[in-house]
């Protein structure tokens, strides 16, 4: 008697590319506090421009069948504006990469747990003396994400809704002047968890917990 076959369905995996070392720190630290093990990150340190990082995802995401592939960049770090985003977007969705930016950069994003700036902010310094005055230690260079920072995904965790909130009204701010909401991480996060489920943070916060007691 033949035995029977169980067909399973082929577990769903999301490829999240950055373009620099900072956003690769950031996502990894995801990746290791929700035990995303379907999340894969890499950080592109090599490129010539938005368009090349597109085409250089895409390749990545064929090479290795993932389901959803993300390019994650600040418009700062790249030296581009808002133009030359909207100009890439069909391009984007054409090469099945969809885009997850920050204008000017990722710091927003941790700003965006605690306020939402009144008004576009443009320069990175700026945002980064907001977080300064949040997190003594902040600095926005990947060797904070080493050391001081090592947990910052953990410590802005509880306030993700909060950031989401945030996000939409800053969004709706800035996108009448801009012609482009200055962060699209909302967009990218419900992919995550879509693809890799809810996060299940409790030994990681009781962890948390002890080094602030400790500390």
């Amino acid at each position: 008697m033949a035995r029977k076959r169980i067909s399973q369905k082929p577990r769903e995996t999301i490829l999240v590319v950055t373009a620099t070392e900072a956003e690769a720190l950031y996502f990894s630290q995801m990746r290791k506090d929700c035990r995303y093990s379907n999340m894969t990150v890499v950080w592109q340190e090599t490129f010539n421009d938005l368009h090349q990082l597109i085409g250089m995802v895409a390749r990545m995401r064929t090479t290795g069948s993932y389901t959803s592939a993300w390019l994650v960049f600040g418009l700062a770090d790249l030296g581009i504006g808002v133009s030359d985003v909207k100009e890439e977007m069909e391009y984007a969705e054409r090469r099945k990469v969809k885009l997850g930016w920050n204008n000017p950069s990722l710091p927003l994003w941790y700003l965006l747990h605690m306020q939402a700036p009144r008004a576009f902010v443009s320069d990175p310094k700026i945002i980064e003396g907001a977080l300064a005055k949040q997190l003594p230690s902040f600095r926005s260079d990947a060797s904070y994400l080493l050391d001081e920072g090592m947990d910052l995904h953990l410590r802005l965790y509880s306030a993700k809704s909060k950031a989401a909130v945030n996000a939409s009204t800053y969004n709706m701010t800035v996108e009448p002047t801009l012609g482009l909401g200055a962060t699209n991480m909302i967009a990218l996060l419900n992919d995550i968890t879509e693809i890799c489920g809810l996060a299940d943070l409790s030994h990681n916060q009781k962890q948390l917990g002890m080094k602030r007691n400790n500390g």
